[in-house]
């Protein structure tokens, strides 16, 4: 039975990954180099922005940890002011977010910095709907590996009682490195055909088109969990 639902963020709460491709790819521009979408989706979705950034540097030949801490500092900054005006959530967000809410313990484990989801969140009035956020400023290692996932659970288990264990977690991701962490993790996992396919998407207990698929009956009964509707 499920206990706690555990969020990524970019991509499965809000529409961003596009954002996050162009303000790095503004800055890398900047600097004489490129990246194509393509690259991006493949090497930078769903792995913690400094990872992203260093990935991106590595395909242009450049491997310098100076380099990388000021163009992460640059992108954020330009991301950071893009943000307010052209940064969404997903279709269905705000409902499904209350809906899950009044039956699981909510968190985020993301690879997102945590003043661009708490901006976000509380934009959208349900930043008090989840008891606990994690990001790269808790954890020492992204995804793939499960660490982020296990410090979202501990966090909530400092309220829950019975403890969580990680079988009681529903994870929720849309990239192929959280579908991993989630499955070292030992937690069940809905992937979201956001930007990848079935195929890259291996791994995931079900696969889902849209975030509102998760109110659908049929899903809950998979985990043997009481339907939400």
């Amino acid at each position: 039975m499920i206990r706690a639902v555990l969020f990524d963020f970019d991509g499965v709460l809000v529409d961003s990954e596009r954002l996050h491709y162009e303000a790095l790819h503004y800055v890398l521009q900047g600097q004489g180099m490129d990246l194509t979408w393509e690259e991006f989706r493949q090497g930078c979705i769903g792995v913690p922005d400094r990872d992203a950034v260093r990935w991106a540097l590595e395909r242009n030949g450049r491997r310098d940890e100076t380099l990388t801490a000021e163009i992460l500092r640059r992108k954020n900054e330009v991301y950071d002011e893009w943000l307010p005006h052209r940064l969404r959530t997903v279709a269905g967000a705000v409902e499904v977010v209350p809906t899950l809410a009044q039956r699981f313990a909510l968190a985020i484990a993301s690879g997102a910095l945590r003043h661009q989801i708490e901006r976000v969140l509380v934009r959208e009035g349900i930043h008090s709907l989840f008891q606990a956020i994690v990001t790269p400023d808790d954890y020492q290692k992204g995804k793939p590996d499960p660490e982020p996932f296990f410090q979202a659970m501990e966090k909530l288990n400092t309220s829950l009682s019975p403890s969580l264990r990680p079988h009681e977690c529903l994870v929720v991701e849309d990239a192929p490195a959280g579908v991993q962490a989630a499955c070292k993790a030992g937690m069940r996992c809905v992937a979201l055909r956001t930007y990848f396919d079935d195929d890259a998407l291996q791994g995931a207990d079900l696969v889902l088109d849209s975030l509102k698929d998760l109110l659908l009956p049929s899903v809950w009964e998979y985990f043997q969990t009481a339907p939400l509707l």
